[in-house]
């Protein structure tokens, strides 16, 4: 029960990062070939088994966990592979379905999605190390045209710096534990919209996690958890800004 309790927690937060990134590719018309009929996503397997699980093997979550309105269905598994292995044979499984995956490889994260414009589903894969020496794997199958987004921060449950613009946010559910996520771009750089962070969440509250990175910020406040991630843009300033805010628990 720990395991699926903590299990469901943490897809909420990471789907609600990553998933913002298919809403983007929905709404700018990259997914209208999508053939499926929208509603909850069969109980399928995201790729081939993956060959170094633990035992158990792999233990299913639900059907109908809701991110945002949204139904997910979630699995789990565990291996002694570090997380960037476990990208790296995600994201070979889901190019040989000639579908085009987004990837993130670190050594406390690793995240890969994709889109299967053959049944309207995007499929996630997140592998985060355990203090045990295990990597906890999360599958995941949604279905991105249930989502809702919002397009202002007013009402985010989090900080946003003022220097923000192409807001998108959405709200998940998981049982008795809620989370606001949002994703934005900022002319601040990387290193300023970090600082900005620690000085509106440390004002909140917050403590900074020892588990925070550069790119992947973590703070806790009680019961609630704030995670930020980076990405800096290709210009010489700029950020894109991935914000999830987790209250409640299990």
């Amino acid at each position: 029960m720990r395991l699926i309790a903590r299990t469901a927690r943490l897809a909420a937060a990471v789907a609600a990062t990553f998933g913002i990134i298919a809403i983007g590719g929905w709404a700018g018309g990259v997914f209208r070939v999508a053939r499926a009929a929208p509603g909850a996503p069969p109980r399928t397997r995201i790729a081939d088994d993956y060959p170094r699980r633990s035992e158990p093997g792999e233990i299913r979550i639900g059907d109908a966990l809701a991110l945002n309105g949204q139904r997910m269905q979630l699995s789990a598994f565990t291996t002694r592979d570090p997380p960037a292995r476990v990208v790296q044979f995600y994201e070979g499984a889901f190019r040989q379905r000639r579908v085009i995956p987004i990837a993130v490889s670190q050594e406390r994260f690793g995240h890969v999605s994709v889109f299967d414009p053959d049944d309207g589903l995007q499929r996630s894969v997140t592998a985060v190390p355990e203090r045990s020496g295990h990597t906890l794997v999360l599958l995941g199958i949604t279905d991105p045209r249930e989502f809702a987004a919002r397009r202002s921060a007013s009402a985010a449950s989090y900080p946003v710096p003022q220097e923000h613009r192409a807001f998108v946010g959405y709200d998940s559910e998981d049982g008795p534990v809620r989370g606001q996520s949002g994703q934005f771009v900022s002319t601040l750089s990387a290193a300023e919209v970090a600082k900005f962070y620690r000085a509106a969440l440390a004002a909140r509250g917050f403590l900074e996690r020892p588990e925070s990175s550069p790119g992947l910020l973590a703070f806790a406040k009680g019961t609630e958890q704030v995670s930020v991630a980076l990405q800096a843009l290709a210009e010489a300033r700029g950020a894109a800004v991935f914000v999830t805010h987790i209250a409640g628990a299990p």
